[in-house]
């Protein structure tokens, strides 16, 4: 059954990189207490560990289109969130889901926007290892997979939390694959949906130009201003500041 009109978008979430789903459990929590439905999931760059074989970038935009199209074939209309390296595999999972791409072929529901979360957002054929400042607290290891320094890390990954607080959580994080951060983006969602930007305005890892420049791409590629919401915030506020995430997201979501 198609949703009408006056029903609520459903979120489907996309992860950053070494992030599974449970890091952003208690933000789901507070977005599904304003009656809203949220789908989270890990990428599968996150989710496998050695000897299995790391992920590529294209399987972790297939798991989520895989995601996304069965909730479009329910009718629903969503609105796709990603966070960090997520915006990679969230702009190419996009490809074929649009609404209106979708209501062409005579199907329901589809992806009305898209919203980046202090996002990794390149151009066409270029992958996120070319597109990110330096990052010399991830180390890549023999079997394919990367992980985080802590004491090196926190400082930018979670830097509004206290010092030994934000070491505890990269100790946490789980290997993330090396061959993710070299695929290239091949289709630009962001040419044909209407994006959003939650812009953190203390990240520390993707610091606010580099966030700019990745909006002004994407206003540059689609002809079309994005609508962006500033946040008092750092690099993961999934952790550091759940609540006001659920709330700035909902804020974007219900605009959409």
């Amino acid at each position: 059954m198609v949703q009408a009109l006056t029903s609520k978008p459903t979120i489907l979430w996309v992860n950053g990189s070494f992030t599974p789903a449970s890091y952003y459990a208690t933000m789901a929590e507070n977005v599904r207490s304003q009656g809203y439905e949220i789908v989270v999931d890990t990428l599968p760059s996150s989710a496998r560990t050695p000897p299995e074989q790391p992920a590529t970038m294209t399987e972790d935009a297939d798991f989520f289109h895989d995601i996304a199209e069965k909730l479009a074939d329910q009718g629903k209309d969503i609105v796709l969130v990603m966070h960090s390296y997520g915006g990679v595999p969230g702009t190419e999972c996009s490809k074929g889901l649009s609404k209106a791409d979708r209501q062409e072929a005579g199907k329901p529901g589809g992806i009305i926007r898209l919203v980046y979360l202090t996002c990794v957002v390149p151009d066409v054929g270029v992958p996120m290892k070319e597109s990110v400042p330096p990052l010399p607290f991830i180390i890549g290891r023999e079997d394919g997979f990367m992980e985080h320094i802590p004491e090196e890390s926190a400082p930018y990954t979670f830097s509004d939390l206290p010092r030994e607080e934000g070491i505890e959580w990269v100790r946490k994080m789980p290997l993330h694959s090396q061959v993710s951060f070299e695929g290239k983006l091949t289709y630009p969602g962001y040419k044909y949906i209407p994006s959003s930007w939650i812009l953190c305005e203390r990240d520390e890892l993707l610091p606010p130009d580099f966030q700019r420049n990745c909006i002004e791409l994407i206003e540059k590629q689609s002809g079309k201003k994005v609508d962006v919401y500033n946040f008092d915030a750092a690099h993961c506020p999934n952790i550091s500041a759940p609540k006001e995430l659920a709330d700035i997201v909902i804020q974007a979501v219900a605009a959409a």
